[in-house]
Protein backbone atom coordinates (compact mmCIF):
# COMPACT_ATOMS: atom_id res chain seq x y z
CA UNK A 1 0.00 0.00 0.00
CA UNK A 2 1.23 3.64 -0.81
CA UNK A 3 0.71 6.16 1.85
CA UNK A 4 0.07 9.84 1.51
CA UNK A 5 2.71 10.84 3.81
CA UNK A 6 5.16 8.69 5.78
CA UNK A 7 6.95 10.83 8.96
CA UNK A 8 10.10 9.31 9.52
CA UNK A 9 12.85 8.67 11.31
CA UNK A 10 11.54 11.08 14.38
CA UNK A 11 10.88 10.56 17.96
CA UNK A 12 6.97 10.62 18.76
CA UNK A 13 6.63 12.82 21.20
CA UNK A 14 2.32 13.16 23.10
CA UNK A 15 1.40 14.29 26.50
CA UNK A 16 2.11 10.22 27.65
CA UNK A 17 4.85 8.81 25.92
CA UNK A 18 7.61 9.24 23.19
CA UNK A 19 8.41 6.60 20.61
CA UNK A 20 10.76 5.94 17.94
CA UNK A 21 7.93 5.20 15.24
CA UNK A 22 6.92 6.08 11.19
CA UNK A 23 4.00 7.90 11.51
CA UNK A 24 1.47 7.42 8.35
CA UNK A 25 -1.48 9.69 7.39
CA UNK A 26 -3.90 8.98 4.44
CA UNK A 27 -7.06 11.07 3.71
CA UNK A 28 -6.07 13.65 5.55
CA UNK A 29 -5.69 11.73 8.58
CA UNK A 30 -3.71 9.48 11.21
CA UNK A 31 -3.57 5.67 10.26
CA UNK A 32 -0.83 4.36 11.85
CA UNK A 33 2.68 3.84 13.33
CA UNK A 34 5.28 0.90 12.43
CA UNK A 35 8.45 0.37 13.67
CA UNK A 36 11.03 2.48 12.40
CA UNK A 37 12.58 -0.14 9.93
CA UNK A 38 10.04 -1.30 8.33
CA UNK A 39 9.85 -0.07 4.76
CA UNK A 40 7.19 2.07 3.66
CA UNK A 41 5.81 3.65 0.72
CA UNK A 42 4.82 6.71 0.51
CA UNK A 43 3.70 9.49 -2.41
CA UNK A 44 5.21 11.99 0.50
CA UNK A 45 7.95 11.53 2.87
CA UNK A 46 8.84 13.70 5.65
CA UNK A 47 12.52 13.34 6.56
CA UNK A 48 12.11 14.00 10.73
CA UNK A 49 15.76 12.11 11.69
CA UNK A 50 16.99 12.84 14.96
CA UNK A 51 13.99 15.65 15.55
CA UNK A 52 10.56 15.37 17.28
CA UNK A 53 7.09 15.05 15.78
CA UNK A 54 4.35 16.76 18.39
CA UNK A 55 0.96 17.15 17.71
CA UNK A 56 -0.15 20.49 16.41
CA UNK A 57 -0.91 22.94 18.87
CA UNK A 58 -4.32 23.79 19.76
CA UNK A 59 -4.59 28.01 20.64
CA UNK A 60 -7.90 28.95 21.98
CA UNK A 61 -6.84 32.21 23.04
CA UNK A 62 -5.97 34.13 19.59
CA UNK A 63 -7.03 37.77 18.41
CA UNK A 64 -7.00 38.70 14.53
CA UNK A 65 -9.11 41.28 14.59
CA UNK A 66 -10.39 39.95 11.37
CA UNK A 67 -13.15 41.53 10.63
CA UNK A 68 -12.28 44.44 12.14
CA UNK A 69 -8.84 46.74 13.34
CA UNK A 70 -6.39 44.38 9.96
CA UNK A 71 -3.92 46.89 10.36
CA UNK A 72 -2.75 45.32 13.73
CA UNK A 73 -3.60 41.53 12.35
CA UNK A 74 -5.96 39.46 9.49
CA UNK A 75 -6.41 35.98 9.26
CA UNK A 76 -4.34 35.40 6.34
CA UNK A 77 -1.49 36.42 8.05
CA UNK A 78 -1.96 35.49 11.54
CA UNK A 79 -2.60 32.20 10.45
CA UNK A 80 0.74 31.78 8.79
CA UNK A 81 1.89 33.01 12.29
CA UNK A 82 0.70 30.41 14.04
CA UNK A 83 1.68 27.49 11.64
CA UNK A 84 4.99 28.62 11.71
CA UNK A 85 5.08 28.19 15.37
CA UNK A 86 3.90 24.73 15.00
CA UNK A 87 0.04 25.92 16.06
CA UNK A 88 -2.96 24.16 13.46
CA UNK A 89 -6.08 25.26 15.05
CA UNK A 90 -7.05 28.37 16.98
CA UNK A 91 -9.96 29.90 18.51
CA UNK A 92 -10.55 33.62 17.49
CA UNK A 93 -11.72 35.76 19.97
CA UNK A 94 -15.14 37.35 19.23
CA UNK A 95 -14.07 40.96 19.64
CA UNK A 96 -14.41 41.48 15.88
CA UNK A 97 -16.49 43.97 14.03
CA UNK A 98 -19.55 43.62 14.55
CA UNK A 99 -18.64 41.48 18.32
CA UNK A 100 -19.77 37.75 17.70
CA UNK A 101 -22.71 37.59 20.26
CA UNK A 102 -25.48 35.88 18.35
CA UNK A 103 -25.20 33.19 15.79
CA UNK A 104 -25.65 35.25 12.86
CA UNK A 105 -23.25 37.02 13.32
CA UNK A 106 -20.91 33.63 14.27
CA UNK A 107 -22.35 32.43 11.12
CA UNK A 108 -21.21 35.06 9.04
CA UNK A 109 -18.03 35.67 10.43
CA UNK A 110 -17.14 31.72 9.51
CA UNK A 111 -18.04 32.18 6.15
CA UNK A 112 -16.03 35.39 5.67
CA UNK A 113 -13.03 33.55 7.02
CA UNK A 114 -13.39 30.40 4.90
CA UNK A 115 -11.11 31.73 2.69
CA UNK A 116 -8.31 33.17 4.86
CA UNK A 117 -7.46 30.58 7.14
CA UNK A 118 -4.09 28.79 6.71
CA UNK A 119 -5.02 26.69 9.64
CA UNK A 120 -8.21 24.89 11.25
CA UNK A 121 -9.51 27.73 13.31
CA UNK A 122 -12.72 27.79 15.74
CA UNK A 123 -14.69 30.76 16.99
CA UNK A 124 -15.62 32.31 19.99
CA UNK A 125 -18.84 34.23 21.07
CA UNK A 126 -19.07 36.85 24.33
CA UNK A 127 -21.21 35.79 27.32
CA UNK A 128 -22.74 39.10 28.47
CA UNK A 129 -25.79 40.43 29.91
CA UNK A 130 -27.27 41.40 26.63
CA UNK A 131 -27.03 38.01 24.50
CA UNK A 132 -28.01 35.13 27.04
CA UNK A 133 -30.88 34.36 25.52
CA UNK A 134 -28.43 33.97 22.23
CA UNK A 135 -26.58 31.05 24.02
CA UNK A 136 -28.77 27.87 22.83
CA UNK A 137 -28.40 29.46 19.05
CA UNK A 138 -24.56 30.12 19.72
CA UNK A 139 -23.86 26.62 20.70
CA UNK A 140 -25.74 25.04 17.97
CA UNK A 141 -23.72 26.96 15.91
CA UNK A 142 -20.56 25.12 17.14
CA UNK A 143 -19.11 28.32 19.26
CA UNK A 144 -15.91 27.34 20.73
CA UNK A 145 -16.25 28.77 24.58
CA UNK A 146 -18.22 31.87 25.54
CA UNK A 147 -15.70 34.59 26.36
CA UNK A 148 -16.57 37.30 29.80
CA UNK A 149 -14.65 39.93 31.26
CA UNK A 150 -14.62 40.71 35.21
CA UNK A 151 -13.56 44.19 34.05
CA UNK A 152 -13.97 46.50 31.47
CA UNK A 153 -11.08 46.17 28.75
CA UNK A 154 -11.36 46.81 25.02
CA UNK A 155 -14.42 48.57 25.64
CA UNK A 156 -16.35 45.10 26.93
CA UNK A 157 -18.40 45.83 29.80
CA UNK A 158 -17.60 43.85 33.03
CA UNK A 159 -19.52 40.88 33.71
CA UNK A 160 -19.88 41.08 37.41
CA UNK A 161 -21.99 38.75 39.81
CA UNK A 162 -25.59 38.71 39.34
CA UNK A 163 -25.18 39.06 35.11
CA UNK A 164 -22.33 36.19 35.44
CA UNK A 165 -24.68 33.88 37.88
CA UNK A 166 -27.03 34.60 34.76
CA UNK A 167 -24.50 33.57 31.74
CA UNK A 168 -23.07 30.72 33.57
CA UNK A 169 -26.29 29.34 34.51
CA UNK A 170 -27.43 29.15 30.63
CA UNK A 171 -23.60 28.31 28.88
CA UNK A 172 -24.27 25.21 31.88
CA UNK A 173 -27.62 24.59 30.30
CA UNK A 174 -26.62 24.33 27.05
CA UNK A 175 -23.52 22.34 27.58
CA UNK A 176 -20.91 25.10 26.57
CA UNK A 177 -17.69 26.52 28.28
CA UNK A 178 -17.01 29.89 29.80
CA UNK A 179 -13.63 31.63 29.25
CA UNK A 180 -13.05 34.38 31.99
CA UNK A 181 -10.62 37.40 32.14
CA UNK A 182 -10.03 37.92 35.89
CA UNK A 183 -9.53 41.19 36.67
CA UNK A 184 -11.85 42.98 39.63
CA UNK A 185 -13.47 45.95 38.30
CA UNK A 186 -13.64 48.24 41.04
CA UNK A 187 -9.99 47.71 42.42
CA UNK A 188 -8.65 47.80 38.88
CA UNK A 189 -10.96 51.58 38.99
CA UNK A 190 -9.84 52.44 42.59
CA UNK A 191 -5.95 51.52 41.58
CA UNK A 192 -6.63 53.98 38.51
CA UNK A 193 -8.17 56.82 40.36
CA UNK A 194 -5.29 56.94 42.70
CA UNK A 195 -2.38 56.53 40.13
CA UNK A 196 -4.10 58.82 37.66
CA UNK A 197 -4.26 62.02 40.73
CA UNK A 198 -0.67 61.28 41.70
CA UNK A 199 0.64 62.11 37.56
CA UNK A 200 2.31 59.26 36.90
CA UNK A 201 2.37 57.82 33.51
CA UNK A 202 5.22 55.56 33.06
CA UNK A 203 5.18 51.92 33.19
CA UNK A 204 5.60 51.43 36.99
CA UNK A 205 2.07 52.07 37.02
CA UNK A 206 1.26 49.24 35.59
CA UNK A 207 1.58 46.18 37.66
CA UNK A 208 0.48 48.59 40.42
CA UNK A 209 -2.78 49.51 38.35
CA UNK A 210 -3.69 45.47 37.12
CA UNK A 211 -2.87 44.43 40.83
CA UNK A 212 -2.13 40.81 42.10
CA UNK A 213 -5.20 41.65 44.28
CA UNK A 214 -7.41 42.36 41.53
CA UNK A 215 -6.91 39.29 39.76
CA UNK A 216 -7.27 37.13 43.25
CA UNK A 217 -10.28 38.72 44.29
CA UNK A 218 -12.15 38.13 40.59
CA UNK A 219 -10.80 34.42 40.99
CA UNK A 220 -12.18 33.65 43.84
CA UNK A 221 -15.51 35.42 42.74
CA UNK A 222 -15.85 33.36 39.99
CA UNK A 223 -14.90 30.42 41.33
CA UNK A 224 -17.99 30.81 44.10
CA UNK A 225 -20.32 31.33 41.40
CA UNK A 226 -19.19 28.24 39.26
CA UNK A 227 -19.54 26.10 42.03
CA UNK A 228 -23.26 27.42 42.90
CA UNK A 229 -23.89 27.05 38.75
CA UNK A 230 -21.60 23.81 37.29
CA UNK A 231 -20.82 25.67 34.57
CA UNK A 232 -17.07 24.43 33.09
CA UNK A 233 -14.37 27.59 32.67
CA UNK A 234 -11.32 28.15 32.06
CA UNK A 235 -9.60 31.44 33.98
CA UNK A 236 -7.71 33.32 31.18
CA UNK A 237 -3.83 34.64 31.22
CA UNK A 238 -3.00 33.48 34.92
CA UNK A 239 -0.24 35.43 35.47
CA UNK A 240 1.19 34.20 39.33
CA UNK A 241 1.29 31.35 40.92
CA UNK A 242 -1.04 31.99 43.40
CA UNK A 243 -3.84 32.18 40.96
CA UNK A 244 -2.63 28.57 39.68
CA UNK A 245 -3.10 27.55 43.05
CA UNK A 246 -6.39 29.04 43.60
CA UNK A 247 -7.41 27.09 40.42
CA UNK A 248 -6.56 23.77 41.47
CA UNK A 249 -7.46 23.93 45.25
CA UNK A 250 -11.26 24.36 43.57
CA UNK A 251 -10.33 21.49 40.78
CA UNK A 252 -10.05 19.25 43.83
CA UNK A 253 -12.93 20.39 45.68
CA UNK A 254 -14.66 19.27 42.45
CA UNK A 255 -15.37 22.58 40.32
CA UNK A 256 -14.88 22.14 36.81
CA UNK A 257 -12.34 24.48 35.76
CA UNK A 258 -9.11 24.76 34.26
CA UNK A 259 -6.00 27.35 34.98
CA UNK A 260 -4.50 28.85 31.55
CA UNK A 261 -1.03 31.31 31.23
CA UNK A 262 0.95 32.22 28.42
CA UNK A 263 4.90 32.64 28.07
CA UNK A 264 5.29 36.06 28.65
CA UNK A 265 4.37 34.72 32.51
CA UNK A 266 7.64 32.43 32.16
CA UNK A 267 9.88 34.43 30.52
CA UNK A 268 9.15 38.39 31.55
CA UNK A 269 9.26 40.28 34.96
CA UNK A 270 7.75 43.40 36.63
CA UNK A 271 10.94 44.85 35.50
CA UNK A 272 10.61 44.47 31.90
CA UNK A 273 6.93 45.90 32.18
CA UNK A 274 8.20 48.69 33.88
CA UNK A 275 11.59 49.33 31.70
CA UNK A 276 9.91 48.34 27.97
CA UNK A 277 6.62 49.99 28.46
CA UNK A 278 4.66 50.37 26.10
CA UNK A 279 5.51 47.66 24.58
CA UNK A 280 5.52 45.73 27.30
CA UNK A 281 2.04 46.55 28.29
CA UNK A 282 -0.86 43.63 28.38
CA UNK A 283 -3.17 42.88 31.13
CA UNK A 284 -2.66 40.90 33.40
CA UNK A 285 0.84 42.48 33.58
CA UNK A 286 4.21 39.90 34.15
CA UNK A 287 5.29 39.77 37.82
CA UNK A 288 8.21 39.04 40.00
CA UNK A 289 11.28 37.07 39.36
CA UNK A 290 10.22 34.71 42.37
CA UNK A 291 6.12 34.13 40.72
CA UNK A 292 8.49 33.75 36.82
CA UNK A 293 10.44 30.66 38.56
CA UNK A 294 7.25 29.31 40.24
CA UNK A 295 5.02 29.64 37.22
CA UNK A 296 7.48 26.97 35.66
CA UNK A 297 7.39 24.72 38.85
CA UNK A 298 3.75 24.93 38.21
CA UNK A 299 3.97 23.92 34.95
CA UNK A 300 6.33 21.00 35.10
CA UNK A 301 4.13 19.92 38.19
CA UNK A 302 1.26 19.39 36.07
CA UNK A 303 -0.59 22.26 37.68
CA UNK A 304 -1.27 24.69 34.59
CA UNK A 305 -3.41 22.95 31.87
CA UNK A 306 -2.53 25.06 28.97
CA UNK A 307 0.09 27.76 27.93
CA UNK A 308 -2.02 29.58 25.29
CA UNK A 309 -0.60 33.19 23.20
CA UNK A 310 -3.22 35.54 23.67
CA UNK A 311 -2.09 36.83 20.48
CA UNK A 312 -2.92 40.71 20.72
CA UNK A 313 -0.69 42.35 18.49
CA UNK A 314 -0.90 45.90 17.86
CA UNK A 315 1.77 47.78 15.59
CA UNK A 316 4.92 49.59 17.23
CA UNK A 317 3.02 53.01 16.23
CA UNK A 318 -0.07 52.08 17.65
CA UNK A 319 2.09 50.93 20.62
CA UNK A 320 3.91 53.95 20.78
CA UNK A 321 0.79 56.51 21.25
CA UNK A 322 1.72 55.65 25.13
CA UNK A 323 5.29 56.03 25.28
CA UNK A 324 4.42 59.45 26.98
CA UNK A 325 1.68 58.56 28.75
CA UNK A 326 0.51 54.55 29.24
CA UNK A 327 -2.93 54.88 29.58
CA UNK A 328 -2.17 56.01 25.68
CA UNK A 329 -1.25 52.45 25.13
CA UNK A 330 -3.51 49.60 23.77
CA UNK A 331 -2.99 46.20 25.66
CA UNK A 332 -1.97 43.34 24.16
CA UNK A 333 1.63 41.92 22.53
CA UNK A 334 1.73 39.48 19.49
CA UNK A 335 2.39 35.56 20.51
CA UNK A 336 1.04 33.28 18.28
CA UNK A 337 3.92 31.68 16.31
CA UNK A 338 6.63 32.14 20.35
CA UNK A 339 4.17 29.59 22.03
CA UNK A 340 6.12 26.74 20.95
CA UNK A 341 9.91 27.98 20.71
CA UNK A 342 9.64 29.55 24.04
CA UNK A 343 8.51 26.43 25.54
CA UNK A 344 11.02 24.09 23.91
CA UNK A 345 13.77 26.36 25.12
CA UNK A 346 11.79 25.66 28.90
CA UNK A 347 12.33 21.87 27.55
CA UNK A 348 16.21 22.33 26.39
CA UNK A 349 16.58 23.60 30.34
CA UNK A 350 15.18 21.08 31.90
CA UNK A 351 12.52 22.87 33.40
CA UNK A 352 9.75 21.08 31.89
CA UNK A 353 9.74 17.68 29.67
CA UNK A 354 8.55 17.85 26.09
CA UNK A 355 5.35 15.36 26.80
CA UNK A 356 4.30 18.21 29.27
CA UNK A 357 4.95 20.48 26.04
CA UNK A 358 2.83 18.32 24.18
CA UNK A 359 0.10 18.40 26.80
CA UNK A 360 -0.74 22.15 27.23
CA UNK A 361 0.00 23.12 23.55
CA UNK A 362 -2.13 20.74 21.78
CA UNK A 363 -3.99 17.98 24.06
CA UNK A 364 -4.70 19.91 27.05
CA UNK A 365 -6.63 22.83 25.14
CA UNK A 366 -8.22 20.26 22.68
CA UNK A 367 -9.86 18.71 25.20
CA UNK A 368 -11.14 21.56 27.07
CA UNK A 369 -12.81 22.87 23.67
CA UNK A 370 -13.80 19.23 23.16
CA UNK A 371 -12.35 19.26 19.82
CA UNK A 372 -10.03 15.79 21.07
CA UNK A 373 -9.03 13.37 19.91
CA UNK A 374 -9.63 15.03 16.27
CA UNK A 375 -7.22 17.86 17.34
CA UNK A 376 -4.14 17.92 19.74
CA UNK A 377 -3.71 13.86 19.16
CA UNK A 378 -1.72 11.73 17.23
CA UNK A 379 -2.97 8.63 17.63
CA UNK A 380 -5.19 6.23 15.02
CA UNK A 381 -7.98 8.26 13.66
CA UNK A 382 -7.00 11.74 14.48
CA UNK A 383 -6.56 14.45 12.14
CA UNK A 384 -2.57 14.59 10.64
CA UNK A 385 -1.94 17.49 12.31
CA UNK A 386 1.75 17.69 13.62
CA UNK A 387 4.82 19.72 14.08
CA UNK A 388 8.39 18.45 13.25
CA UNK A 389 11.09 20.38 15.99
CA UNK A 390 14.44 20.42 16.33
CA UNK A 391 15.87 20.21 19.80
CA UNK A 392 19.22 20.67 18.95
CA UNK A 393 19.05 24.25 16.49
CA UNK A 394 19.11 27.46 17.89
CA UNK A 395 17.51 30.59 16.83
CA UNK A 396 17.39 34.23 17.57
CA UNK A 397 14.24 36.20 17.93
CA UNK A 398 13.90 38.99 16.19
CA UNK A 399 11.57 41.72 14.88
CA UNK A 400 12.83 41.36 11.27
CA UNK A 401 11.93 37.26 10.80
CA UNK A 402 8.36 38.07 12.80
CA UNK A 403 5.29 36.42 10.17
CA UNK A 404 3.02 38.56 12.64
CA UNK A 405 1.37 41.28 10.87
CA UNK A 406 2.98 43.91 13.56
CA UNK A 407 6.47 42.87 12.78
CA UNK A 408 7.93 42.80 15.97
CA UNK A 409 8.03 40.53 19.01
CA UNK A 410 8.88 41.69 22.99
CA UNK A 411 11.36 38.50 22.97
CA UNK A 412 13.81 40.46 20.57
CA UNK A 413 16.83 39.16 20.86
CA UNK A 414 16.20 36.15 22.86
CA UNK A 415 17.81 32.95 21.76
CA UNK A 416 16.05 29.82 22.24
CA UNK A 417 16.70 26.10 21.74
CA UNK A 418 14.48 24.11 19.99
CA UNK A 419 12.92 25.29 16.57
CA UNK A 420 9.82 24.27 15.11
CA UNK A 421 10.80 23.73 11.39
CA UNK A 422 7.67 21.95 9.22
CA UNK A 423 3.84 22.07 10.23
CA UNK A 424 1.29 19.86 8.72
CA UNK A 425 -2.81 20.39 9.10
CA UNK A 426 -4.94 17.56 7.76
CA UNK A 427 -1.74 15.77 6.25
CA UNK A 428 -0.98 18.56 3.80
CA UNK A 429 2.35 20.93 4.47
CA UNK A 430 1.21 24.49 5.82
CA UNK A 431 5.16 25.16 6.65
CA UNK A 432 8.18 23.59 5.30
CA UNK A 433 11.47 23.84 6.64
CA UNK A 434 10.69 27.32 7.78
CA UNK A 435 8.80 28.50 5.26
CA UNK A 436 5.29 29.09 4.36
CA UNK A 437 3.43 26.91 1.79
CA UNK A 438 0.06 26.41 2.73
CA UNK A 439 -2.49 29.11 1.21
CA UNK A 440 -5.49 30.65 2.77
CA UNK A 441 -8.64 29.18 2.56
CA UNK A 442 -7.15 25.23 3.21
CA UNK A 443 -8.55 26.04 7.16
CA UNK A 444 -11.88 24.24 8.09
CA UNK A 445 -13.87 25.47 10.57
CA UNK A 446 -13.73 23.55 13.49
CA UNK A 447 -17.03 22.82 15.40
CA UNK A 448 -17.17 22.06 19.21
CA UNK A 449 -19.62 19.34 19.30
Amino acid sequence: MTHDVAVTGGTIVTADDSLEATLLVDDGTITGFVDPDTAVEAERVVDAAGKHVLPGGVDPHVHMMDPGDTEREDFPTGTAAAAAGGITTVGEHHRTDPTVLTAEILTDKREYLSDRARVDFGLLAGGHPDNVDEIEDLEAAGTMAYKSFTCEVHGVPALLSDYMTEVFTEVERVGGISMIHPEDERLLNANEERIRESGRTDGSVIPEWRSKEAEQLAVSTTLQIAKQTGVPLWFAHLSHPELVDQVNHAKAQGVDVYAETCPQYFYLTREDVEHDAPYTMFTPPAREESDREEMWNRLANGEIDMVNADHAPSTKAQKAQGEDNVFDAPFGIPGVETVLPLLLNGASDGKVTLNRVAEVFATNPAKITDIYPRKGALRVGSDADFVVVDMDREQTLRDEDVVAKCGWTPYDGLTVTGVPETTYVRGEPVVENGEIVGEPGYGNFVARP
